[in-house]
């Protein structure tokens, strides 16, 4: 027998219910905010990704050669993807804010919360370069978080790559993007290794301030009075003000830099508040990616939340829907009158039920015993009845039927 591959996922009706819920509820919320829903392929050019983020993202793609020739990959993210998209079209209205869940592949060691084929949330604003989209872009995330349950339950964490960079050329540091890269590991190595690549990259009463720097946390004012003045401490203390007027709060943690050197600006991860889990979802601004891939210089911010943590953390919280199968009505059949049941099945259908019926010519018993097991709300027992317009319908949860005309079955089923 054939095992699913190593990293991949079934899933079944009764997980893809919860799944379909939870998505559901974060297009929603995108949609709330005048975002734009888009889709994109899942092949692209193997070289699409190298422009972007270098050698090192390639080594965790599924990629292959194509009969064409070509060097292509499934896509490991969406940004390259929706860079492109932008820099074909001319036409576009700025602000452009557009959203998507699409899956996606990467060929890494699969563990909690990391998986080889996942969905991802992809949220993004092109054309803005003030701090505002940063804070909408903040506030939708975080919006998604609280409407799921989560409020209180995680910790958006914000940094800022200009911030840190002048703090960097303030303590004389000059390989700038190897000490990001570093900062970006010092929650997934020991403190003493940590230090020592800092201290072996900026020197060592460098790399003993920057430690302790990264140990700052709180509101912004709190932490901009402890590192001193910063040219870019106005616009993080309008980032703070801004988002309090969307009901948030957030973070100030100079350690999130999210090790990718194509962010230019405000950089953010949402964690588990117990700390259990990695990152929720984590983005910031990259204002030169889109002329990379042949587009005009655009401003640009977002976000990427794959499902594989997010599912952790709801089903850690109990707040993970049930899954479960589910109808509104199941059809059940007399011998004689599935013509009947049929038409029946269709004129609820089309008055926005989700209708099942009996295909299997089993006995009424078993048929109900079925009905009961999809959980279906209402059973429609179509016999004998049929024939004056009425059918039994079967309340399923509380077990009561009664004879109802066709006509009228709409009425009946909504009172429950």
């Amino acid at each position: 027998m054939f095992q699913k591959l190593k990293g991949f996922r079934d899933i079944y009706p009764e997980s893809m219910r919860a799944r379909r819920i939870v998505f559901d509820k974060i297009n929603a919320t995108a949609r709330e905010f005048g975002f734009h829903e888009i889709d994109a392929p899942s092949v692209e050019h193997l070289e699409l990704f190298r422009v972007k983020s270098g050698d090192e993202i390639v080594e965790q793609t599924f990629s292959f050669v194509d009969k064409g020739g070509r060097s292509i990959t499934l896509i490991p993210e969406l940004t390259p993807t929706v860079a492109r998209m932008l820099a074909s079209r001319k036409d576009l209205i700025k602000p452009v804010k557009w959203f998507s869940f699409p899956k996606m592949w990467r060929y890494e060691e699969p563990q909690s919360g990391r998986l080889r084929e996942f969905y991802q949330f992809n949220a993004d604003i092109f054309g803005v370069a003030g701090i505002e989209a940063d804070a909408e872009v903040l506030a939708l995330a975080m919006e998604i978080l609280d409407s799921l349950g989560l409020k209180g339950k995680y910790e958006m964490r914000v940094s800022d790559r200009l911030l840190m960079e002048e703090i960097l050329r303030k303590l004389g540091v000059e390989r700038i993007e190897e000490t990001f890269r570093v900062i970006d590991k010092r929650d997934k190595i020991p403190e003493e290794q940590f230090l020592g690549k800092l201290q072996d990259i900026a020197g060592s009463d460098a790399g003993l301030e920057i430690s302790e720097i990264l140990s700052v946390k709180g509101t912004v004012s709190e932490v901009l009075s402890k590192i001193g003045e910063s040219e870019r401490g106005e616009d993080l203390l309008e980032l703070q003000e801004l988002l309090a007027a969307y009901g948030k709060e957030i973070t100030l943690d100079l350690s999130i830099v999210r090790g990718l050197a194509y962010y230019t600006g405000v950089v953010f991860e949402a964690h588990d508040s117990k700390g259990e889990f990695r990152a929720i979802l984590g983005g910031g601004r990259y204002d030169n990616v889109v002329q990379l891939f042949g587009g005009e210089p655009t401003p640009a911010v977002g976000f990427g939340m794959g499902d594989a943590v997010l599912e952790l953390i709801m089903k850690r919280e109990g707040i993970w829907p049930e899954e479960r199968m589910e109808v509104d009505i199941f059809v059940a059949i007399v011998p004689g009158f599935r013509k009947e049941a049929t038409q029946i099945a269709m004129k609820l259908r089309k008055e926005g039920f989700r209708v099942d019926m009996d295909l299997t010519g089993r006995s009424l018993g078993k048929q109900l015993k079925y009905a009961n097991r999809i959980n279906a709300r209402y059973a429609i027992i179509v016999g004998e009845e049929v024939r004056e317009g009425k059918v039994v319908a079967k309340n399923m949860k509380s077990g009561g039927q009664r004879t109802v005309e066709i006509g009228k079955l709409k009425e009946v089923i909504n009172e429950n």
